[in-house]
C-alpha cells in the first residue's frame, strides 16, 4: 500500500485533535506514553546488561531536548575522561528520545518519507536553515561542539531508546484515515537510528533505569 504524504497543516491538526481525544490540554499536544507491569522483564534485563560504574540517564521530550541530550552525553564522556580519568568502558550512558524528540530516533529514510515529522520536533536542518527532511545529528556536530553527534557519542558506547507509545501515536496520526498505522509504526521501528532500542514508552525506561541504578537528568 502506499501512502499519501500527510501536508504539514494536516499534520499538525491531526495530531492537536488526537491529543484532544486523549483528554490532553496544550497548544503543542502532549503524546501519550504508557506503562507496563511491574515485574522484571527484558527491559530490565538490558538495562542490567550495561554494566559500566558511572550511569546516566539523558532525558528528552523535545527537539531541542534531543539535541541537548547529545550534547549533555558528550560532556560527560569527554570531562568524565579528561578531568577525572575515566574510560569508555566505565561508562554506562543512555539518551532517551521521548515525546517530541521521538523522531530523532529514526532514520534519515524515515525523515524523508514523511516529512511532518520534522515538524514533531520542530527542529531546523543547521544547513538549510529550514525544516530537517534528514535527522542531521547523524550527520553533523551540534556547531561549536566537536563529538556532539549520534554516531560520535555511539562511538563512545551510549546507547538510544526511542518511545514506543509515541511512536505508535505518530503513526496513527501519519496513516490519517486511509493508511494503515500499524503498517508505518512497524516500518518506523524497523528503521532505528545505529545503537537504538524502541522501548514501550519513554517513562517506562525513565524509570527502569533509575530503578537499576541510573542518575537522570532531564534535558527538555
Amino acid at each position: 500500500m502506499t501512502i499519501a504524504p500527510v501536508p504539514r497543516r494536516s499534520f499538525l491538526a491531526r495530531l492537536s485533535a488526537g491529543a484532544a481525544a486523549l483528554g490532553l490540554t496544550s497548544t503543542i499536544p502532549a503524546i501519550a506514553e504508557a506503562a507496563t507491569p511491574s515485574s522484571r522483564n527484558e527491559l530490565d534485563d538490558w538495562l542490567a546488561a550495561l554494566k559500566g560504574t558511572e550511569k546516566v540517564i539523558y532525558d528528552s521530550t523535545s527537539g531541542a531536548g534531543g539535541v541537548d541530550a547529545v550534547l549533555f552525553a558528550r560532556n560527560f564522556l569527554k570531562f568524565s575522561q579528561e578531568k577525572l580519568g575515566t574510560k569508555d568502558n566505565e561508562m554506562s550512558v543512555i539518551v532517551s528520545f521521548r515525546h517530541f524528540a521521538t523522531p530523532f530516533g529514526y532514520s534519515d529514510a524515515m525523515w524523508a518519507k514523511y516529512p511532518p515529522l520534522a515538524d514533531v520536533s520542530m527542529v531546523d536542518d543547521p544547513k538549510t536553515k529550514k525544516r530537517a527532511k534528514r535527522n542531521w545529528l547523524l550527520h553533523d556536530d551540534l556547531e561549536g561542539f566537536p563529538g556532539a553527534s549520534l554516531p560520535a557519542v555511539r562511538a563512545k558506547g551510549v546507547n538510544f531508546t526511542v518511545c514506543g507509545a509515541a511512536t505508535a501515536f505518530i503513526a496513527g496520526v501519519l496513516a490519517g484515515k486511509t493508511g494503515n498505522a500499524k503498517t508505518i509504526e512497524a516500518e518506523l521501528a524497523a528503521n532505528l537510528i545505529p545503537g537504538a532500542r524502541m522501548v514501550p514508552a519513554g517513562v517506562v525506561v525513565v524509570q527502569r533505569a533509575q530503578k537499576n541504578g541510573f542518575a537522570y537528568t532531564y534535558t527538555g
